[in-house]
């Protein structure tokens, strides 16, 4: 049996941790009335509001993010550059721990907006950067 090209290996095992980073926001989104409520902030408190609002903005922004993580994904463009490639797959698994942690473990709304920043916006810019790089800057056309 022939050994595996890296890419064989490495974009099923980026398409699952963008899938389960994706899910565990999405759980975030769906229960941002109980995440609000175990960061210790009274339902009455007009900073519970805000944070939800905050929450529910920050995890829309998310998946912003992820749809043009989707897009590069599907289009191929860092597919030859791995070390974009690894960079993507480790943010999106430690990104998916840490929301989950966040989740279960009543982390603050700073912490939130730290994962949000690094493991979401960071991914994105990078693709982005890269589909410039292959459009504009790069012997290679498509």
């Amino acid at each position: 049996m022939a050994p595996f090209r890296p890419e064989e290996v490495t974009l099923p095992s980026r398409f699952l941790c963008k899938t389960a980073h994706l899910v565990a926001i999405v759980t975030v989104l769906f229960d941002v009335e109980a995440v609000v409520g175990n960061l210790q902030i009274a339902s009455s408190d007009p900073l519970f509001d805000t944070r939800k609002q905050q929450i529910t903005g920050l995890c829309y922004a998310a998946i912003g993010c992820f749809a043009v993580d989707y897009v590069s994904l599907f289009l191929g463009i860092s597919m030859f550059f791995p070390a974009v490639m690894s960079l993507n797959i480790l943010a999106h698994f430690v990104g998916t721990i840490l929301v989950v942690l966040f989740y279960t473990d009543n982390w603050s709304f700073d912490s939130f907006v730290a994962f949000f920043a690094v493991f979401n916006v960071l991914p994105m810019l990078l693709e982005v950067f890269t589909l410039v790089f292959v459009t504009r800057f790069s012997f290679l056309k498509y």
